[in-house]
């Protein structure tokens, strides 16, 4: 009798670890009928958002947009790190052979910097953003006169406190955590009369270099980006979302 007995275990065994195999690749339907399924909720999700508004000489919205962003390879990487691998110890190949950290983070250990940068060639079907970027691209676009000029980084925040709104206990149908860093407002007044055109922003860890988490294209009303001229002012706010 405990022979079958244990045979028949090992078989239920074997079943509910296939379920949860196929949970995702096939179909979850016979899983959910186990009671143990009842507990299972699918988490790790990052999704970031990012909501532009640009300001006139009189304070009047001039433009208005948001949408979705690209978390790239390293942000992805980044965020692995500062949960798991307290110690730093994580190693990948850099391509070449050589083995470096998977990731170092900046200063204050996190993401708090939104940089925007005026690089060319954005348009509605060629977006400038990727999974592979590391920093805002550099094509030579840019005015001379912003800044340090160029075409990539044109300016980045102080460090910005993050506001997190934490998981609503209960939630149906999930529960989820916010994170939102809104930038002081982006002046140009270096900018001289002919303005720049602003075509991505991205998410650092460092108020220089670093390591970038995500990027944005900024299509602006045209798909090429977004005008701004000497009196404008811009704000930037970058929303995380976890599940």
């Amino acid at each position: 009798m405990k022979k079958y007995t244990g045979i028949a275990l090992i078989g239920v065994l074997v079943v509910g670890i296939a379920g949860f195999i196929s949970l995702d690749a096939i179909s979850a339907t016979s899983f959910v009928t186990m009671k143990v399924a009842s507990d299972v909720h699918e988490t790790g999700k990052m999704i970031g958002h990012v909501t532009y508004e640009l300001r006139g000489v009189d304070g009047n919205i001039k433009h208005y947009s948001q949408s979705d962003n690209v978390i790239v390879d390293i942000g992805t990487d980044c965020a692995a790190t500062a949960i798991f691998d307290t110690a730093g110890s994580s190693m990948k190949d850099d391509g070449t052979g050589n083995m470096i950290p998977v990731c170092t983070l900046g200063g204050n250990g996190g993401f708090a910097f939104i940089a925007i940068g005026n690089a060319t060639g954005l348009t509605n079907t060629t977006p400038l953003s990727s999974a592979t970027d590391t920093a805002l691209l550099a094509t030579g676009g840019g005015v001379g006169s912003f800044s340090s000029g160029g075409g990539d980084e044109m300016a980045r925040s102080v460090f910005i406190g993050a506001s997190i709104t934490p998981a609503a206990s209960g939630a149906t149908p999930s529960a989820v955590t916010t994170v939102s860093i809104a930038s002081p407002q982006f002046s140009f007044p270096d900018l001289g009369p002919s303005g720049t055109v602003i075509t991505q922003s991205g998410l650092f860890d460092s108020a220089a270099a670093g390591n970038m988490f995500s990027a944005k294209d900024v299509p602006g009303t045209t798909g090429s980006g977004l005008a701004v001229s000497n009196a404008d002012t811009l704000s930037v706010t970058w929303t995380i979302t976890l599940e």
